[in-house]
């Protein structure tokens, strides 16, 4: 099985999505309301492979103008009859959550029907939960919308490296991780004063994420053409404070780099980490980024960093 983020005019999405129009239209005895819509607003197609035939698909559109700030709606989720029942639809809206979460989008809503009960099932284990209708399903008796919130509430803020959250969350980060590193012997202080002053100039883009009006998250994007080539853009300082953890903020943070680093040009994103953060390390393992080598004067000073690379 393979997951791909394909264009909506793919041929083999426009394929799957005419087949399931064609079995709504089946089930109900009309067009789907939403059957004519286009790609303009969708963010994220996902195709679905089984030994190269795609045969499941879902899209991730950007509702927040029509729905609120941070909120993304499901669209032509599908799986062809002859190979239901293997559990692929779990594996194509997993796949949705995830880039909708990379898209800095916390809330997902859909609507489907009251004649596929096989399609509210799946939702309900997904931890989707019924809310009224929305948009232009409002009055319309078959339908049934459902919503789940993927992340916690927190806002996003873009500050200058110097901001002073920023600053305090870095050095709270190189403060955790010292001990771990004997081998940079700096001050947690001076380190961090040290990262300011060298990693934060290159065109560099910071994240701050707020709940409840405290500080718990940041992460930086920077160019970095010069020491990577060109379309390369590089993930600095993923931090979340540990009251925080656990509830999807760092996937968070690495979506709205990615994001930023797109919407400037970028066709990859670069990081290092290091070797004794095995919860970094799957983090970036599950958000598709792999081992790369380093520039050639990075790993001699750098002893116990590895380095990943995604591309966008």
């Amino acid at each position: 099985m393979r997951l791909e983020l394909v264009a909506w005019d793919d041929p083999d999405a426009t394929a799957l999505r005419t087949a399931q129009q064609a079995e709504l239209r089946a089930r109900y005895g009309d067009d789907d309301i939403g059957h004519a819509m286009t790609g303009d607003s969708i963010v994220a197609m996902v195709v679905l492979r089984v030994d190269g035939e795609a045969v499941a698909c879902g899209a991730l559109r950007d509702a927040s103008d029509e729905l609120g700030p941070g909120t993304g709606e499901l669209k032509r989720m599908y799986v062809r009859p002859e190979h239901r029942g293997r559990g692929l639809s779990p594996r194509v809206l997993t796949a949705l959550e995830e880039e909708a979460a990379r898209r800095g989008l916390d809330r997902l809503v859909l609507e489907t029907g009251v004649l596929q009960p096989e399609a509210i099932g799946l939702y309900l284990a997904a931890g989707y939960r019924p809310v009224e209708s929305y948009g232009e399903y409002v009055g319309v008796v078959e339908s049934r919308c459902f919503a789940k919130r993927l992340l916690p509430r927190v806002s996003v803020e873009r500050v200058d490296w110097e901001h002073p959250d920023a600053v305090a969350l870095r050095r709270a980060m190189v403060a955790e991780l010292a001990p771990l590193y004997p081998e940079h012997a700096d001050d947690a202080v001076g380190t961090a004063a040290r990262l300011a002053d060298d990693q934060g100039t290159a065109g560099s883009t910071t994240f701050l994420l707020r709940r409840d009006g405290e500080p718990v998250g940041c992460a930086t994007r920077r160019d970095a053409a010069a020491s990577w080539g060109p379309g390369t853009a590089e993930l600095k300082r993923v931090y979340v404070v540990p009251s925080a953890r656990g509830r999807g903020l760092s996937r968070r943070l690495v979506g709205l780099v990615e994001v930023d680093a797109r919407a400037r040009g970028a066709t990859r994103v670069v990081l290092d980490t290091g070797i004794r953060q095995p919860a970094a390390l799957e983090l970036y393992l599950s958000q598709g980024y792999r081992p790369v080598a380093p520039p050639a004067d990075a790993w001699p000073v750098l002893p116990v960093s590895l380095w990943l690379a995604r591309d966008l």
